[in-house]
């Protein structure tokens, strides 16, 4: 599990995952005493377009949202990515009050929200460090803090570990679920491009997708390891989820409705 700080560690430059404004490494005995601030929302993550998901929510997710790749620039890897609206800086999913779309499976890579976890490659170090990070301002003084005056945990910080640890673990199970698609050669680029009747087109480019004819021809070898692992599941969730397409233009005509 990714650590927290004890009081006096020196600060460290944290860069912030897309929604959150600025991070602060989470120190047991330095923030003892804080509880998560109420009420919460999500208007943070209204301006985000797409999400990562890992490879174990692809079922859920797919119930509600496309289901695309995007290939890292750094890293060259590819990750799966809720899609969540057609247009720049548009998330479908919120509403003006910050309310998310009822009965619409949420991803955990937002449920974590305001922590997160970070990794800092430091010159002296051959591994990452690991860090357990939250947006500043998101803590208060509170009757249920998360630590104890000691830095000892609360029942209230306990189910928020067990989430970041199972999004760390999935995260790495879906690394390699992505390397082995690559190296099958099954990914294929594609654009959604939205034409509703009224208004104007959306078009999503830098997408890529499962090539399902490509997958057909998986062999046999291949196909018997995915299906052992869970991952053949997953990659026909990916499939069936592009459907959501149709959903998302549904979704931003009606909204577009609202402002005129």
């Amino acid at each position: 599990m990714p650590r927290q700080l004890d009081s006096g560690q020196r600060s460290l430059a944290i860069r912030a995952p897309a929604g959150y404004r600025q991070l602060v490494a989470l120190d047991r005995n330095l923030h003892a005493g804080l509880g998560l601030k109420q009420p919460q929302d999500h208007r943070w993550c209204a301006g985000l377009n797409a999400v990562p998901l890992n490879a174990a929510e692809f079922a859920s997710a797919a119930t509600a949202y496309p289901i695309a790749f995007a290939r890292d620039e750094d890293s060259g890897e590819f990750r799966p990515m809720a899609v969540l609206g057609l247009r720049q800086s548009e998330n479908l999913f919120v509403d003006v009050e910050g309310r998310w779309q009822p009965h619409s499976y949420q991803p955990a890579q937002l449920r974590r929200y305001p922590f997160c976890i970070v990794e800092l490659q430091e010159p002296d170090q051959p591994a990452p460090q690991r860090l357990v990070c939250f947006e500043q301002d998101a803590l208060v003084a509170s009757d249920q803090p998360l630590f104890k005056a000691t830095g000892e945990a609360t029942p209230q910080w306990e189910p928020i570990q067990r989430l970041l640890e199972a999004i760390e673990t999935a995260r790495q199970q879906t690394r390699v679920l992505c390397k082995r698609l690559d190296a099958l050669g099954l990914f294929t680029p594609f654009e959604a491009l939205a034409l509703p009747r009224q208004g104007q087109r959306m078009r999503l480019q830098g997408l890529f997708r499962v090539d399902e004819e490509k997958m057909n021809s998986i062999p046999g070898k291949d196909l018997r390891v995915m299906l052992r692992k869970g991952e053949l599941k997953a990659t026909y969730a990916h499939l069936v989820s592009l459907e959501n397409f149709a959903r998302l233009m549904e979704l931003a005509v009606a909204r577009d409705a609202l402002k005129t």
